[in-house]
């Protein structure tokens, strides 16, 4: 591979690892048909040095996000361990569906999501300064509260605590029938009940961390990785991860919100091309 393909996978890297860490996102959906057709990689191999480059952005975002203090712990082990029932059974069911008809349903799934939240607003309640966490009766949901390392604080309730375990496995699901990375769906279901971006965002991206890794592994065993695809690609996304995570700071919650529903409206198209278009 020549300097200027180096040149131009550690750009690409960049630039999407900026506005998928930013929108808590892994970026995959994205990476992957630029893999596979401009720079002509078999998809195994593309499915894997994909991951690498999501491991990029979501480990060095994670890190700035963590010293930020806006990530919700709890939550991003809830929708961890959830994905992985989910990603099972998605697997499974896509062996006995058609492919392309998976590909379409899910496509129309990611744009359904990027609708909800053009239509969705933020509730943000100011939250006094200390971070706890608690139980309150059944009517009352779940009431979460958090202050980052700014001091601003965030207040938000979970009327319907299940729905967090049904929107973590459907992410599960999306990934097992289509491949399809979870933070898109993860990031949108978090603020469609009613979790503030910032902290979805955060929450999100470090819950991607910790499973990628593991299917990063596993492909590293299977031998798909190809190393000189692999670094210049994940370095840029490593950069481009952190110049997101900390821009975020001072960028709105709504506008993030718009940096998400193009990412998941552009995520859902592409679903649908290679559905319908490029089966």
């Amino acid at each position: 591979m020549g300097i200027i393909e180096i040149i131009l996978l550690s750009v690409f890297g960049f630039v999407i690892g900026l506005p998928a860490s930013l929108a808590g996102v892994g970026g995959g959906f994205l990476i992957m048909p630029v893999l596979i057709f401009f720079f002509g990689l078999p998809a195994q191999n593309a499915v894997a040095v994909s991951l690498a480059a999501i491991c990029g952005t979501t480990i060095s975002s994670s890190v700035v996000y963590l010293k930020q203090k806006r990530v919700d712990f709890f939550l991003a082990l809830l929708y961890d361990v959830f994905d992985v029932p989910g990603v099972i059974i998605g697997a499974y069911l896509a062996s006995l569906i058609t492919s392309d008809l998976l590909t379409g349903l899910v496509g129309v799934f990611i744009i359904s999501l990027s609708i909800l939240l053009m239509i969705r607003k933020d509730t943000v309640v100011v939250a006094p300064k200390y971070s706890t966490t608690k139980r309150s009766n059944q009517n009352k949901g779940w009431i979460r509260k958090k202050i980052d390392s700014d001091g601003k604080a965030f207040s938000y309730k979970i009327k319907r605590p299940v729905l967090i375990f049904l929107s973590s496995f459907a992410g599960g699901l999306v990934t097992g029938f289509a491949g399809l990375g979870g933070g898109i769906t993860d990031t949108s279901t978090m603020i469609l009940l009613g979790i503030p971006t910032h902290i979805a965002v955060a929450s999100s991206e470090f819950a991607m961390a910790l499973t990628n890794v593991t299917g990063l592994i596993a492909h590293g065993l299977l031998d798909n990785l190809l190393i000189e695809y692999a670094i210049p690609l994940t370095l840029g996304t490593i950069v481009g991860a952190q110049a997101g995570a900390f821009l975020s700071k001072y960028v709105k919650g709504t506008t993030i919100r718009k940096v998400l529903i193009v990412l998941a409206f552009i995520a859902g198209i592409r679903l649908l091309t290679f559905a319908f278009i490029f089966p």
